[in-house]
């Protein structure tokens, strides 16, 4: 297949046919959201780059766009890492040749070094799409966490756990004891692994991710603790996104943090069951993503029958 590379515009992008690509975003088979609503996320996502000093170019043959890559500058993280971080947005159609699609990954990436060289590169791609992660593979992009969103509607058909009565909401002179357990949490993800990123630094954002959640308004989170014999063991949280930016009129929870002591061996299971009894009164779906490494968080997602259809590689590339 013969394709012809060009950079787009914000009005192109909003203009762009994406019928040919395959799109599964983090959302994949979420029961409120259509092909239309996935298609507008991965817009959003390109036109989001540019708008933040990035890039963004397509693949095309003959009039249909085969291939489309975005560069997004990620300004916070630059400056809280110390050296300049973006994030990569793809999609490819199935009969995209992977030479095509890294022929267009090299060019955006070149055009993007000539203001920023030795860019810091992020990027997620859906388990089923080799015809995306192959091409990044080699270009030196390495796997550094297998990420699964877990999602549920209601608790309705989950069996209670025991020990319901050892989780209460969290409240603010909670706040020193959920942090001190934050520093003695043992966490593996792509930022952990990350052999380029300052161990602290890593260390502070995930202080930084907990302090702003607990901080947060209620109904914008949840925030639950688990004690024992009187003294907080861990804490699990889950936020409120709103998914407007995107032109979709929907809020779901996802995403949160849990963090615990070796005392609170076993609080897992009480905490999330509790968190998807609260959730379920806030919105109608909600989903937690949880690395394919954690085992026991797996093993107690699996048997609440949680279902799932997004599982992401998390990448890391250095050009």
């Amino acid at each position: 297949m013969t394709t012809t590379i060009e950079q787009q515009t914000l009005e192109a992008i909003r203009a762009l046919s994406l019928d040919e690509l395959t799109i599964n975003t983090r959302y994949r088979d979420h029961p409120e959201l259509c092909k239309t609503d996935h298609e507008r996320l991965f817009r959003y996502e390109l036109s989001s780059a540019i708008e933040s000093g990035g890039i963004c170019a397509s693949a095309s043959s003959g009039n249909k766009a085969v291939s489309i890559c975005a560069i997004k500058p990620l300004n916070w993280d630059s400056r809280h890492f110390g050296h300049p971080m973006a994030k990569l947005t793809l999609a490819a159609a199935p009969e995209c040749a992977p030479d095509s699609v890294l022929e267009l990954l090299d060019t955006v990436i070149t055009s993007m070094k000539k203001d920023k060289p030795h860019l810091h590169i992020s990027c997620e791609v859906d388990i089923d799409d080799y015809n995306c992660l192959n091409p990044l593979l080699n270009l030196g992009a390495i796997i550094l966490d297998i990420k699964r969103e877990y999602r549920w509607t209601s608790p309705k058909n989950i069996k209670p756990p025991k020990f319901l009565s050892q989780i209460r909401d969290y409240r603010p002179e909670d706040k020193n004891r959920v942090m001190s357990i934050l520093h003695q949490s043992d966490f593996k993800s792509r930022f952990t692994r990350d052999a380029l990123l300052n161990p602290k630094k890593t260390t502070e954002l995930y202080k930084i991710w907990l302090e702003k959640l607990l901080d947060g308004k209620e109904g914008d989170r949840i925030a639950l603790v688990a004690e024992r014999n009187g003294e907080v063991q861990a804490c699990g949280t889950i936020e409120k996104h709103d998914l407007s930016h995107a032109g979709i009129n929907i809020n779901m929870m996802s995403g949160g943090i849990y963090v615990s002591t070796p005392l609170a061996r076993g609080s897992y299971y009480p905490i999330i069951y509790s968190l998807t009894e609260k959730a379920s009164l806030i919105c109608k779906t909600s989903q937690t993503c949880v690395s394919l490494n954690n085992h026991p968080a797996i093993r107690v997602l699996e048997r609440m029958n949680f279902g799932t259809r997004s599982t992401r590689y998390a990448l890391r590339l250095v050009r």
